[in-house]
């Protein structure tokens, strides 16, 4: 049996989540720093996927606020990452839909 550790910031809502995806986001989420900037081609050498599937999976954890994009577009980190209570957490996402 091969177990598969996913990290629950790999869990997105407003997509469908696939175990690939989740396992190409959970290697993704691992490359990334909080405190650099990496760009999507460099991400892609370290998790094995094209340049583009790492930029399409980036865009969808950063419409979840998972990571963040440089405004100059040189590159992406992790985003803040906070522990809210549930109820701030579904009222913040009524608001985005």
């Amino acid at each position: 049996m091969n177990i598969l550790i996913i990290d629950r910031r790999a869990y997105l809502h407003w997509i469908r989540n696939i175990r690939q995806g989740l396992a190409t986001r959970t290697a993704i989420l691992r490359a990334l720093k909080s405190d650099q900037w990496v760009t999507a081609s460099r991400i892609s050498t370290k998790v094995n996927v094209t340049a583009g599937t790492v930029s399409y999976h980036l865009r969808n954890m950063e419409r979840e606020d998972i990571v963040d994009r440089d405004p100059e577009g040189t590159g992406w980190r992790l985003g803040n990452f906070d522990q809210t209570a549930l109820t701030d957490y579904v009222l913040k996402r009524k608001k985005k839909a």
